[in-house]
């Protein structure tokens, strides 16, 4: 899956975004993520608005949402094999940690990236 990035948002912004996004009823966070996943936008052009910009602030261009989702797998997978080989459960643990992460990384992409793939909205929060 190729890295999908929105545009540079200031703190301030994110925050407003990310709340304004969990404010929607759950059947409307559940149906703009679905219709999204279809390349439609939801027929409520303010829950659309909002769902892109919530999208937009989780999806900042940093180093974590550029890197290949397949990373952190291998990453884990190397910390596993080398916990085990040097009998250093410290180092297994770490990596499950790290599979833990990208998982979340990986499920957090999936569900937000075809909402920024929509059509900016004309206003803001």
């Amino acid at each position: 899956m190729s890295a999908v990035v929105g545009p540079e948002l200031p703190p301030q912004r994110r925050a407003t975004a990310v709340r304004a996004f969990q404010a929607l009823p759950p059947e409307d966070r559940h149906d703009v993520l679905a219709l999204a996943r279809q390349g439609r936008r939801h027929p409520d052009e303010r829950v659309a608005a909002v769902a892109w910009w919530y999208a937009a602030a989780v999806l900042q261009p940093r180093w974590y949402n550029r890197m290949p989702v397949v990373l952190p797998l291998l990453v884990a997978l190397a910390l596993a094999v080398a916990g085990l080989v040097l009998n250093a459960w410290p180092l297994v643990l770490l990596g499950v940690v790290v599979l833990l992460l990208g998982a979340a990384l990986a499920r957090q992409r999936l569900s937000t990236a075809p909402l920024l793939r929509l059509m900016r909205p004309a206003d803001g929060l």
